[in-house]
């Protein structure tokens, strides 16, 4: 059974003649601006609506449209969102974007470039493995039913569930991180509490800067953003220092026994640092926010809900990942084009224009999708639908060598709640919408209200 589901609407472009950088079809825009301000003020807006007006391949002009301007072209169609993962030649990661984050959350696995990331990925990939994500089912488990157990049994209970799912994502990446639950303290919480909005901020700020000066200029803006790296390190730094010492089953003891099969050498502990600072901020923020989406859907469509709740694992898994085709928590995706240029459409992009993929929209893709705006977690668990989409018509872990090495662990932990929750109770959502921050990921702007009633 399937229903309505309920995203942020999406506006119709306003009537605009076709951009004549590359004869791609485009908004005009502003005559000295372009679309820069749409593009700042509302990045999905205007990439649905350009993609509804244009189709697959949509360019945008950002600056004048006689003098020197840049161009930022979107591609839409499955295929070339394959090719803007697969060919890193073409399609390189020298992005404001990707500066900023690596200058706040260091060189690691997300972040590093070269010879250095082929390294780290040597280390760190036999350890997310999907046959190795499932050395934590039983620890997932525990936490899940330990947080719906945490919810009372009272007639009615409501809940914030972003707060309840930000909670429960930090018990499990302390037992997955440390093996035990010592790892991250209340104070740690308090800590990533209060940092985490300003991080969400700060990171899209920095990268949008028209003119970005070295961080140890001190600038206000280079001093605010120095100032939240710090507390970021500390943080991590106070994490670490409660880690056990010697072998154990967490994530931490194993990065430190890693060895690089090439040469035999381990991580560092600045390495480690960065690793472990990119897992706890990834892991608190994007498998919450899907995992919030998910319940804030099956709370507006009880059908679907009943449906997943009788269908045992394999349903609970379709729910969480039809929640994250619609709620992709990254919801867009930059590359600059390389040296050599690149040919989309029949043309060719000059080096340096920027190139956008963005799991919303395609995630929405009336070719792939039927009525795509519908919450229907059928897509997922008929296996005959699945095979039939192109692979990259769903990708809210990116794709590519470089896709989420942590995405069997974020998709266990998001089923394995939805299942303890919905073996309890019933849940229906108090709101029927939900309002989302554009921020370096996506996340509801107000608490998600459900109410959650035993079974």
């Amino acid at each position: 059974m399937t229903a309505t589901a309920r995203p942020p609407a999406t506006p119709r472009p306003p009537a605009t003649a076709p951009s004549t950088d590359t004869a791609l079809p485009g908004p005009a825009g502003d005559p000295l601006l372009g679309m820069a301000l749409p593009l700042r003020r509302d990045l999905l807006g205007t990439l649905h609506a350009g993609f509804a007006r244009y189709g697959d391949v949509v360019a945008y002009r950002v600056g004048p449209a006689r003098g020197p301007h840049r161009l930022v072209v979107a591609l839409h169609h499955p295929d070339d969102v394959r090719r803007f993962f697969a060919d890193t030649e073409a399609f390189t990661r020298r992005t404001a974007s990707y500066r900023a984050v690596r200058e706040l959350f260091g060189r690691n696995i997300a972040t590093a470039e070269g010879d250095d990331w082929r390294r780290q990925k040597r280390l760190l990939q036999p350890l997310l493995t999907r046959a190795a994500a499932s050395r934590y089912a039983a620890v997932i488990e525990e936490e899940a039913h330990a947080a719906v157990e945490r919810l009372g049994r009272e007639p009615a209970t409501t809940i914030d569930a972003l707060r309840t799912t930000e909670r429960y994502a930090l018990r499990v990446l302390s037992r997955t991180l440390f093996g035990d639950d010592r790892g991250i303290d209340d104070d740690t919480v308090a800590a990533l509490e209060r940092l985490i909005p300003v991080v969400s901020r700060q990171m899209p700020a920095r990268a949008k800067q028209t003119v970005r000066l070295p961080l140890a200029w001190p600038t206000p803006r280079n001093r605010r953003f120095a100032a939240t790296r710090s507390a970021l390190h500390a943080t991590i730094e106070r994490v670490l220092a409660r880690a056990p010492e010697g072998d154990g089953p967490g994530l931490l003891s194993q990065l430190r026994a890693a060895r690089d099969p090439a040469g035999g050498e381990p991580l560092s502990e600045r390495e480690i640092r960065d690793q472990a600072l990119m897992f706890l901020l990834a892991g608190y923020t994007t498998t919450s926010a899907a995992l919030c989406s998910t319940l804030q859907l099956l709370g507006c469509h009880p059908e679907a809900q009943e449906q997943v709740a009788a269908g045992g694992e394999q349903w609970a898994d379709a729910a969480v990942q039809e929640g994250l085709r619609l709620y992709p928590p990254s919801y867009v995706l930059g590359r600059r084009v390389g040296a050599g240029g690149a040919e989309v459409a029949g043309r060719t992009l000059p080096p340096g224009t920027g190139v956008l993929v963005s799991p919303w929209v395609t995630h929405r893709h009336p070719g792939f999708w039927r009525d795509p705006e519908r919450f229907d977690p059928s897509r997922f668990a008929d296996a005959h639908a699945r095979d039939e989409r192109p692979q990259h018509a769903w990708f809210p872990f990116g794709g590519g060598a470089r896709a989420c090495i942590g995405r069997h662990l974020s998709l266990a932990e998001s089923r394995s709640f939805v299942r303890a929750l919905l073996e309890r109770c019933r849940i229906e959502s108090l709101d029927a919408d939900m309002p989302m921050d554009q921020l370096s990921t996506i996340r509801p702007s107000r608490p998600v209200r459900i109410r959650c009633r035993p079974r």
